[in-house]
């Protein structure tokens, strides 16, 4: 029987909890953001893979781990609410640029730690 958190976790889980260090190394995490640099401005950010949609949604259940998940009003992705009040969202099709996508929304957390706000998106690429 679920918890109501997602991964059916026994407790909601802050989002320090979910950036373990494989977490990091995986995805590139340095100075408080995840990938690379992305066009715009500095909380746009990239993650390049030969499988954007997958990486994509294997990312938002690692950082959503243990929040508490529900669907979009208007059906295009979820949102999670973790215990520090951070926001995660996730949407396989962005509106910017079609890109799987996912925001770290830091803006009503007291504590949210090393993490800054950003927007990730997913892009296709060659990683060998």
């Amino acid at each position: 029987m679920g918890h109501g958190y997602k991964g059916d976790t026994g407790h909601h889980h802050t989002i320090a909890e979910n950036i373990t260090d494989s977490v990091k190394s995986d995805y590139g995490f340095k100075d408080g953001y995840f990938g690379v640099p992305g066009q715009g401005r500095d909380f746009v950010r990239n993650i390049v893979s030969d499988n954007p949609s997958e990486t994509a949604k294997t990312f938002y259940d690692k950082m959503a781990y243990g929040g508490k998940e529900s669907e979009m009003s208007n059906g295009k992705g979820f949102v999670t609410k973790m215990k520090d009040g951070i926001i995660v969202s996730y949407r396989e099709v962005s509106s910017s640029d079609g890109s799987p996508a996912v925001e770290i929304n830091i803006r009503k957390s007291g504590e949210h730690g090393e993490i800054k706000y950003q927007k990730i998106h997913f892009v296709k690429g060659d990683n060998s």
